[in-house]
């Protein structure tokens, strides 16, 4: 798909929304459909985006960096978990992205212009709030940078900004570092049988918790950790999303607003 990749990546590049600090800081997207990346001022740090309108992944576990500018390098099947890192996931110095093949990302996919700038997510992921079926999406991403052993993952809404930061919806962490992707409907216990090992908290329990209001923009922020097992508060969602923020990890994004069948935008 044209500009399917997400652009969030390891390196710090310019200014976007502030994702891993939580606020919705800047008005470009750091990293949807192959947007350039632009540096953030977040406590998670900035991220560089894929080419636009391009692809980009993350290379064989190793091997080289990712998409540069105007291009595209790695290896498509993203890298080869802990091949040669004694257990590590990470494998690229390049480009780290996050799709769904739910949606397509779009470039420049903002807050202030979501009804026309932004793609919608499918009925099954959408809250039931809103006519939708509340299942968690497929989620892909490529290696994260060199020395990843661990990912977490946010959900959050871009459009409902509490003390300054965008309300959680939903957190998982401690996925294993060779864990490339997140299988849609994932079960809604604390500690799912998928990822082996990973633990999640929402905003209504425990498993998933899709969009729930209509027409706002919500953006998943996926965390590539130097450590086997995320340490930081985990009473409730927002504590993780805050606690992951602390790291400064590199991370990767994917955005998409509610819309029908519950949603007239």
């Amino acid at each position: 798909m044209a500009g399917a990749a997400n652009g969030g990546s390891a390196g710090a590049a310019a200014g976007s929304s502030n994702v891993a600090g939580g606020g919705v800081g800047g008005n470009a997207n750091p990293g949807t459909s192959g947007a350039p990346g632009q540096a953030g001022a977040g406590a998670g740090g900035a991220q560089a985006g894929a080419p636009a309108g391009g692809t980009s992944s993350g290379g064989t576990a190793g091997s080289s960096a990712g998409a540069s500018a105007g291009g595209t390098s790695g290896s498509a099947g993203g890298a080869t978990a802990g091949a040669s890192n004694g257990g590590s996931g990470g494998g690229s110095t390049g480009a780290f992205t996050l799709t769904s093949p739910g949606w397509t990302a779009m470039a420049n996919c903002m807050v202030d212009d979501r009804a026309t700038s932004c793609p919608v997510f499918p009925k099954e992921n959408i809250g039931t709030s809103i006519g939708g079926g509340n299942k968690s999406p497929e989620l892909n991403w490529t290696a994260g940078p060199s020395g990843t052993q661990s990912y977490a993952i946010v959900l959050q809404d871009l459009t409902v900004v509490q003390s300054g930061k965008p309300f959680v919806h939903w957190a998982m962490w401690n996925i294993p570092g060779a864990t490339r992707m997140l299988p849609a409907g994932l079960e809604t216990t604390a500690m799912p049988s998928v990822p082996a090992g990973s633990s999640q908290k929402s905003f209504q329990g425990t498993g998933f918790q899709g969009s729930g209001k209509c027409g706002n923009l919500y953006e998943f922020v996926l965390y590539a950790l130097p450590t086997a097992m995320y340490t930081g508060s985990s009473t409730s969602q927002t504590a993780v999303r805050d606690g992951l923020a602390t790291t400064n990890a590199p991370t990767a994004t994917l955005r998409a607003r509610s819309g029908a069948p519950g949603c007239t935008e």
